[in-house]
């Protein structure tokens, strides 16, 4: 089965940041639904963090958190998929179960994760899949996407560390840029962080929208 595109859609400062300035989070959510993708792979760092950021405290988990989401087809909203070995998660994923806008959620994890982080998985009913040994094996995970949930686009939201594995295993096909009105400098995370060698892209969309953001997208030659 061919395997899913690959969207890295981010919200970055006009030298590249992506934390140290206030993103329009309803403008990148916005440009991010044009998409249509079925699965959004969030880092889990990147969805950790976002709690902390948008949430004055976790909400406690409710009878009706313990249980798997019905996924019917006709259902438009994508499923959230988190990169977890670590088990960074746990104890939160109910607040992404709850979000109108994800279907549900999926879980990718290794050989080496905690069995105590792979009871609380099951005890909820999320689907989770094992794939690799110490950290998740991305294509192996991406391929899971096409062949178990019939996805055929993929968004990507997540930091430095996941891009650039995504990107070094050539996994990336294209990046989608919101350039806001900001330059942050130093203390700040980048799209991406440690990449294999310099990689082409081609400029493929310039946006204005409004006078303050510039949609940029870009393929990636893979």
């Amino acid at each position: 089965m061919k395997r899913p595109k690959l969207i890295l859609h981010n919200s970055v400062s006009v030298d590249g940041a992506t934390t140290g300035f206030e993103p329009d989070m309803g403008l990148h959510y916005q440009i991010a639904g044009q998409y249509g993708a079925q699965a959004h792979l969030i880092g889990s760092e990147t969805a950790k963090v976002g709690i902390g950021q948008f949430m004055d405290a976790v909400p406690p988990e409710l009878p009706e958190d313990m249980a798997r989401q019905t996924m019917m087809p006709e259902d438009p909203r994508p499923i959230w998929v988190f990169p977890d070995s670590k088990g960074k998660l746990q104890g939160l994923l109910h607040v992404f179960r709850r979000f109108e806008h994800c279907r549900d959620v999926v879980v990718m994890v290794t050989a080496a994760t905690a069995p105590e982080y792979l009871d609380y998985l099951r005890e909820r009913e999320y689907d989770f899949h094992v794939c690799g040994d110490e950290q998740v094996d991305l294509p192996a995970a991406v391929g899971i996407l096409a062949e178990d949930y019939l996805v055929g686009t993929v968004l990507v939201d997540a930091g430095p560390t996941l891009n650039s594995l995504l990107l070094n295993h050539g996994l990336i096909d294209e990046v989608s840029l919101m350039v806001a009105p900001f330059a942050v400098g130093q203390g700040s995370l980048r799209l991406f962080g440690d990449i294999e060698g310099c990689r082409a892209l081609e400029l493929t969309t310039v946006k204005a929208l409004g006078t303050t953001h510039v949609h940029l997208v870009y393929s990636v030659r893979n």
